[in-house]
């Protein structure tokens, strides 16, 4: 299957397999994959500074200045839609596990201000959360492990990296029936393949949709 193509993306083997794993909770997780601070496209970036009225109500006080929320700007990755990207700030936050957090991560309950502000405002929860974070743990790859172009971008599972180690792989371990791991993370999946991509992904394997 590893030469499986739905709408650009060439899907890899490790999300058609079957696992017993369930998604992980937040109340148990602590939010682990938001540890440190995450690569966003500059203009995304830019979108998110241009709500912070919206999104400031929902931040630690000491943490609502739109000026400290990005850091390490670039401009060298055809990867993001602009070509530049910037980075989340990262913060020390003693209750956390990892003992930091991007400085969108609210500490109260461990959810993203950004997706928290959007969800208040009745507008989609991924609206303008990075596209990284909306997608996680799933990922999509420009290049090979030697660095050089794929001739398809591929959409895999992103758990070779040392968050995975550290507790905030976004899946548990279950004594639950195994299921395609596509599946599990069919949200994720549906955003960047489109619905219709997801169900044709879903055709294919013949499985029915959740979605």
């Amino acid at each position: 299957m590893s030469d499986l193509i739905i709408n650009g993306y060439a899907i890899d083997d490790k999300l058609l397999q079957k696992k017993a794993i369930r998604r992980c909770e937040v109340a148990r997780c602590k939010g682990g994959c938001c540890a440190d601070g995450v690569w966003v496209d500059y203009a995304h970036s830019q979108r998110i500074v241009a709500h912070a009225g919206m999104i400031q109500p929902f931040m630690p006080a000491e943490r609502r200045a739109p000026e400290t929320w990005f850091a390490e700007l670039h401009d060298d990755d055809p990867a993001f839609p602009s070509g530049r990207y910037i980075g989340t700030t990262t913060v020390t936050d003693s209750t956390h596990p990892s003992g930091t957090t991007c400085i969108f991560l609210r500490p109260e309950d461990r959810y993203c201000a950004i997706q928290a502000a959007c969800i208040a405002h009745g507008r989609s929860p991924w609206e303008l959360k990075p596209y990284y974070c909306c997608l996680f743990p799933l990922v999509d790859e420009y290049e090979d492990e030697n660095g050089r172009p794929l001739p398809v971008k591929r959409l895999t599972l992103d758990d070779e990296n040392d968050l995975f180690n550290r507790g905030g792989g976004c899946y548990e371990d279950c004594a639950c029936e195994p299921q395609y791991v596509f599946q599990v993370y069919a949200e994720e999946v549906a955003l960047a393949l489109g619905l219709q991509g997801y169900r044709e992904l879903c055709a294919v394997m013949g499985v029915t949709p959740r979605l």
